[in-house]
């Protein structure tokens, strides 16, 4: 495979601190930016799906995905969301198993996709690379975690909450306003909502001049006071 095109390894790690690649040390991240082949995908396309069998890893380069999961009455639900630097598919790498969730593209993509033996090396040549693999396994669990606990708060408790983890993930930002890319009824999917009340829920929160819902967009406006009304929801460690 073709190492990962240049203009896609920054000569520094700029990737967001709360991802696999910013979490690496120099050393670590260079070699992280040599493996894998480029692939590019368009928007609304399968970068991983459910229940397939593969162990590959991938590794965002640019733009965002979204994680999907369908139910037993075959609905799609969207759970998350990654980013670039981010890591995908650690848990079939791990163990094997088929897919446990879907990944698409939001808008155009590029990731590096990366062999399960290549990683094995990567991990082996660098062990320092394993304690943000453990916390990256250790964020993916305790998302999972603060799903099931979340379902006991208050929609709008449940909504600042994920607005203000998506935050940490996005670079669209126009002076101190952040503008994060996602409809209503992801948001509802997201804390496991019916849409009418995630809709009241932004109503409130928009009153309190805390946000701005737009079109498929919605814009944070004080972030602070986002995360005082969330406060009261343990933190979900990068569910986004």
């Amino acid at each position: 495979m073709n190492d990962v095109d240049s203009q896609h390894r920054p000569a520094q790690n700029r990737w967001p601190a709360s991802t696999f690649a910013g979490r690496l040390g120099p050393g670590e991240h260079d070699a992280l930016m040599r493996l894998g082949r480029r692939t590019d995908f368009v928007d609304g396309q399968y970068l991983l799906r459910q229940g397939e069998r593969s162990r590959h890893l991938l590794l965002l380069l640019s733009g965002r995905v979204k994680i999907m999961v369908t139910s037993p009455d075959e609905h799609l639900h969207r759970i998350g969301s990654r980013s670039p630097g981010d890591l995908i598919g650690e848990m079939s790498y791990l163990d094997g198993r088929p897919r446990s969730a879907s990944v698409v593209g939001m808008g155009s993509v590029t990731a590096a996709h990366i062999t399960h033996k290549a990683f094995d090396r990567f991990l082996e040549h660098h062990p320092a690379a394993h304690r943000p693999f453990a916390r990256l396994l250790t964020d993916r669990l305790r998302a999972s975690d603060s799903r099931h606990v979340g379902s006991a708060y208050d929609t709008v408790t449940r909504i600042a909450t994920a607005l203000c983890q998506l935050t940490a993930t996005v670079s669209d930002r126009t002076s101190d306003d952040i503008i994060i890319h996602t409809t209503q009824r992801e948001l509802a999917q997201m804390v496991s909502a019916a849409p009418v009340s995630v809709y009241r829920a932004l109503q409130k929160l928009a009153a309190q001049g805390y946000l701005e819902t737009r079109h498929k967009a919605i814009v944070i406006r004080d972030l602070d006071g986002l995360a005082d009304a969330a406060k009261r929801l343990p933190k979900m460690h990068h569910l986004m």
